[in-house]
């Protein structure tokens, strides 16, 4: 009994040593290279493969994402500084067979490559240059390792470098010329306020100093407009008074023409010389209102007062 299943285990083994020759499993995120005697004969993707025992061979290839971080080393700048770089890349295999029989150790190959495109790129810039253009670093970086790994089957998804640490001396160096830049940011700022403020007051006493001189224009063409319209009402006045000097001198030689007429056509009393002198004194008086008239002359007064009187009593003596 004790006999019978002892053979029965080693016969399940046996079946099992057999099947696990002839079924292997490539699980998922890998792939399978079946090789026959040494020789590369087909590829498998994830999932069941069948194989021939003793003869096939299957060697499992990572299809997953790789990260490498690299040691920090020290690099000379162009400006001969000596910061220390730290990067890292990415890789992932996309061709199972080159990756196998191409590449003896790819991670050593790409550490080398990245070490060695490192120093280029650095070595070709000043550090102020390093810290600013990164990403040109990093894109140099990606480009040689992408056309040095395409015939391994190899894709590069990403190649940084992740910090990069001064010496002692030139962080110290930074700090003095940052707090230095910060000063002299902010003396420029206080120049420039200064500078606005003397600006808006410039400004201000420009704009005081015009309305200043456009309320005295106005207040001169004001005071202008004033005495011109008193001239001009002035003018007005003398206009009419002229006007009405005019018509009492019309009317008081048109009377005087009337009462000559009256004296002449009277012919109760002869041309006696009180008459004759009556008719000279009224021509007087014409000739007076006359000059009267003229812009030039103000007052005209009979020399002889009493001829006056004579004359308006004349002239009463006609119209009654």
């Amino acid at each position: 009994m004790v006999i019978q299943v002892v053979e029965s285990i080693v016969a399940l083994v046996v079946v099992a040593g057999i099947l696990r020759g002839i079924f292997r499993v490539v699980p998922q995120g890998s792939l399978g290279l079946v090789q026959r005697l040494g020789k590369f004969r087909r590829e498998a993707s994830p999932g069941l493969v069948m194989k021939v025992p003793l003869i096939d061979t299957l060697q499992l290839v990572s299809t997953k994402s790789v990260t490498i971080n690299l040691d920090p080393e020290p690099v000379i700048t162009a400006d001969n500084v000596s910061p220390v770089i730290d990067a890292y890349f990415i890789y992932q295999v996309v061709d199972a067979k080159n990756f196998t029989f191409e590449i003896q150790n790819p991670e050593l190959a790409i550490k080398n490559i990245v070490s060695a495109t490192l120093r280029s790129e650095v070595g070709q810039r000043k550090l102020a240059d390093v810290m600013i253009h990164r990403e040109q670093i990093n894109a140099k970086l990606r480009i040689d390792l992408d056309e040095a790994t395409g015939n391994w089957g190899i894709r590069i998804v990403q190649a940084s470098i992740r910090q990069v640490d001064l010496p002692k001396e030139m962080q110290q160096a930074m700090e003095a010329q940052k707090k230095a830049d910060a000063n002299k940011l902010a003396a420029i700022e206080q120049a420039q306020g200064a500078k606005e403020s003397a600006i808006l007051e410039a400004e201000g006493a420009k704009q005081a100093a015009i309305a200043q001189a456009q309320g005295e224009q106005q207040a001169i063409v004001l005071k202008a407009e004033a005495a011109r319209q008193a001239r001009v009402l002035q003018a007005e006045g003398e206009a009419l008074a002229i006007e009405k000097l005019a018509e009492a001198q019309a009317e008081a030689v048109r009377l005087v023409n009337q009462a000559v007429l009256r004296l002449a056509e009277d012919e109760s009393s002869g041309w006696n010389e009180d008459k004759m002198r009556a008719v000279l004194q009224l021509k007087s008086l014409e000739a007076l209102s006359a000059i009267g008239q003229s812009p030039s002359t103000k007052i005209v007064l009979p020399r002889d007062l009493e001829s006056l009187a004579g004359i308006v009593t004349a002239i009463q003596g006609v119209k009654d």
